[in-house]
């Protein structure tokens, strides 16, 4: 097998795969909780097409999609204490997946002893429903502190992304595009359209550091010293996917990239904002959409977020990898790809992945996370509209 081949199967996450398997290792937001009130949310994951509900208790519920006795979709049923019943005929399926009911059967059929659809684990945290697709016992929902912190209040944005997670996640293991996409390029953009030129910055050097969550991520610039957080602390990508970055105004944005399918992904811009004193924490954590695409069709260019998303999507459904030409700026991705392999590896020989918690000790109350504090440039400015933030750059630079 070729090294594209190998990298290959890291972009296939459907049951039974080997990134699939990986991945199913994990727990995967699969919607905001503000999402799930009164009727059943479709939801893909890993390429299981799944229906999520709440209960009039208040539990959650996520099976398979179609009931198994004609296909109808389960995203049309009537919920109930503790069950999903399908609106076509009657089935009713409670939250582990079994059949409890077939109404138009005789009282002495057996049929719904025989009927089970695929049941999964769902629980909620910082604002997020996540789902557990593994074998049991499942592991811990990691309680990182930017979920969980008491400081923090929250709010998300969601992009749809027609492709495949591994392309996005690869893009911030390249500490370089920073330079030449959101500087270099925003200069050609602006240049063009008459706006202030934004100050550039160079990389003197990057490097990254395996530990047992993820992967840091250091760059120090050019005239910066060693002693920058940039370089000395940096910031994570934390398996599988997501990663995690502070701003200036404190924010510390999880960016967490969710597999629905091979060709299909969703990514949540988690922000996590410090509380101002005094003030009391939100009761719901908000949602809206993040798009990369805008009125006209055209991609959003000015925007760092619709600068990433552009070249992500114009890089294909899935990267030919075969037509790649890397080089030493690239060690980040090609880390990144080879550590991926070995966590397959691993779970080939029966053991689990880095980045699994099964110790609730580690969890609690909360798993600390090396993160830089303050970075010296605001590229992202994660309270601005599209385009405001880099024409608030731009003014400061021309001052």
């Amino acid at each position: 097998m070729t090294e594209t081949d190998r990298y290959a199967v890291l972009t296939r996450v459907g049951p039974g795969t080997p990134m699939g398997k990986y991945m199913r290792y994990f727990w995967h937001p699969v919607a905001a909780s503000v999402e799930v009130r009164d009727d059943p949310v479709r939801v893909k994951l890993l390429g299981e097409e799944l229906v999520l509900f709440r209960t009039p208790d208040g539990k959650l519920g996520l099976v398979q999609e179609r009931c198994p006795h004609r296909g109808a979709s389960l995203s049309c049923g009537m919920i109930e204490e503790g069950a999903i019943r399908c609106a076509y005929h009657g089935w009713k399926f409670d939250l582990d997946g079994k059949c409890v009911d077939t109404p138009a059967e005789r009282p002495e059929s057996k049929l719904k002893d025989r009927v089970a659809i695929p049941a999964y684990e769902a629980m909620e945290l910082g604002g997020l429903v996540w789902a557990w697709l593994g074998k049991k016992p499942a592991a811990l929902l990691p309680r990182f502190e930017y979920l969980v912190g008491e400081q923090y209040d929250h709010d998300m944005t969601i992009s749809t992304m027609p492709c495949n997670w591994l392309q996005i996640a690869e893009n911030n293991m390249d500490p370089h595009h920073v330079e030449y996409l959101h500087m270099m390029y925003t200069n050609y953009v602006f240049k063009r359209q008459g706006k202030p030129l934004l100050p550039m910055k160079h990389h003197a050097k990057v490097d990254f550091d395996l530990f047992e969550h993820g992967i840091m991520k250091r760059r120090l610039w050019e005239g910066d010293s060693e002693e920058s957080e940039e370089w000395r602390v940096g910031h994570p990508q934390l398996w599988p996917g997501t990663l995690l970055v502070t701003y200036p105004n404190g924010v510390l944005q999880a960016q967490i990239r969710v597999p629905r399918d091979d060709g299909n992904t969703t990514i949540y811009w988690y922000n996590a904002r410090p509380r101002p004193a005094g003030q009391a924490p939100r009761k719901e954590v908000p949602v809206a959409e993040n798009p990369f695409l805008g009125p006209d069709g055209k991609f959003l260019n000015e925007n760092l977020n619709g600068q990433d998303m552009m070249v992500m999507l114009t890089q294909g459904v899935i990267v030919d990898r075969s037509l790649e030409n890397l080089g030493e700026s690239d060690k980040g991705v090609v880390m990144y790809r080879r550590v991926l392999l070995e966590q397959i590896e691993r779970i080939e020989r029966g053991e689990e992945p880095m980045g699994v918690v099964r110790d609730p000790a580690e969890n609690t109350p909360f798993i600390p996370l090396p993160v830089e504090t303050h970075v010296d440039y605001d590229l992202q400015g994660v309270d601005a509209a599209p385009g405001e933030r880099w024409d608030r750059m731009a003014t400061k630079a021309a001052e």
